[in-house]
């Protein structure tokens, strides 16, 4: 009897060492979700970023600039872009050379990438391709939100470029965001454009709204980069007044870092000239004190010499503002109609710079931009 005693008392002690760690790790037993307040947040419909914390773009802007000032691949593909292609990229093995390294430096960054193929619209180039990457939008993913930069460089020397380090944030960017595992209401696409310089016709990105014009009327904004390996100080509104509020309220996250938002006429000094006059709300990101006149292409620094920690705060700035964009429940402005693209073209002044060149005639004619 002893023995039969014995035998159901170690029974129960098996049966509950081998049953209590499952109770132990039973749903009303777990840990609480350390993102639940973030995934709460994702089914609200905020304008836009508050300073309380409550919002979507808010909870998720720490985690990009932890993730664009921590540890990063950003270093060693500036130094793969200025070393292995010594910073410049001219004619179609460059490019191709180049493309090819920004499809697997999205890879890389777990980021889906494709290329684009395009023929030169002014039947000058050989066909290229533009490198485009994207987080898809968890609400309404038809809808876009555009970061972009251009491969193609003027040679300025061994491991001078005016492009690298733009193109390198651009990767940085996708990568920062997709590592917070939180997709914004809408997509994010980031462009690598191929023959981006204005003495190459700035053709991938007209090549990119040509191909993508029926879905312009749900593009929010295109953001592209121009810093040239300086620091970035704020964003050109190209004129668009009326997206300056919200542009504001997206930075809000990063708001004691003074990013200054400057309401100049446009340029036409790179591929945010496509988007401008085709009516999407455009910003150009730059690096001006605020006393600066806006009137070109602005100097550029050697990757090599490149303030790494500038360049991460560079990323983390457009970064979360392309999220910050692509969350708010409204859009930051309207696209614009021919009629009003025309009359801020002449009013900025940019008329009458375009008349000196081959883009009005293309302008004009309904080629080159928003069609009649």
């Amino acid at each position: 009897m002893l023995r039969k005693k014995i035998f159901v008392a170690v029974l129960m002690v098996i049966f509950f060492t081998a049953f209590l760690p499952v109770a132990a790790q039973s749903p009303s037993a777990q840990a609480p979700d350390p993102l639940a307040r973030i995934h709460a947040a994702a089914q609200g419909n905020a304008q836009a970023c508050s300073t309380t914390g409550e919002t979507l773009c808010e909870q998720v802007a720490p985690k990009i600039i932890a993730n664009a000032q921590g540890e990063s691949p950003l270093t060693e593909n500036l130094r793969h872009y200025a070393n292995e292609m010594d910073g410049r990229v001219i004619g179609p093995p460059g490019v191709a050379r180049a493309a090819a390294w920004g499809v697997k430096a999205f890879r890389d960054a777990g980021v889906d990438v494709r290329t684009e193929k395009y023929s030169d619209p002014n039947g000058r180039l050989a066909e290229r391709e533009n490198v485009v990457a994207e987080i898809r939008g968890r609400e309404k993913p038809d809808e876009w939100v555009l970061v972009g930069a251009h491969l193609d460089s003027w040679a300025g020397g061994p491991g001078v470029g005016d492009s690298s380090c733009d193109d390198v944030a651009v990767i940085e960017a996708a990568r920062d965001i997709s590592l917070t595992g939180i997709h914004p209401r809408r997509s994010i696409r980031f462009v690598l454009f191929t023959a981006g310089e204005t003495g190459m016709g700035m053709t991938g990105s007209w090549a990119y709204v040509r191909a993508h014009r029926v879905e312009l009327d749900r593009a929010r904004a295109a953001i592209v980069l121009n810093s040239g390996c300086l620091r970035m100080t704020g964003y050109q509104l190209n004129g668009r007044h009326d997206i300056e509020r919200g542009l504001q309220e997206a930075l809000k996250p990063i708001g004691s870092w003074k990013v200054g938002v400057f309401p100049f006429s446009p340029s036409r000094a790179s591929d945010d000239f496509d988007f401008l006059v085709e009516g999407v709300p455009t910003l150009t990101a730059i690096q001006v004190p605020t006393t600066y006149v806006f009137d070109g292409p602005t100097s550029v620094a050697p990757p090599d010499k490149a303030d790494i920690e500038d360049l991460k705060r560079n990323t983390a700035i457009v970064a979360v503002t392309a999220f910050g964009i692509a969350e708010r429940a409204a859009p930051i402005g309207p696209r614009q109609s021919r009629g009003e693209i025309k009359s801020l073209l002449k009013t900025s002044g940019l008329e009458q710079t375009m008349k000196g060149t081959p883009l009005w005639p293309l302008w004009e004619s309904g080629e080159r931009g928003r069609q009649p």
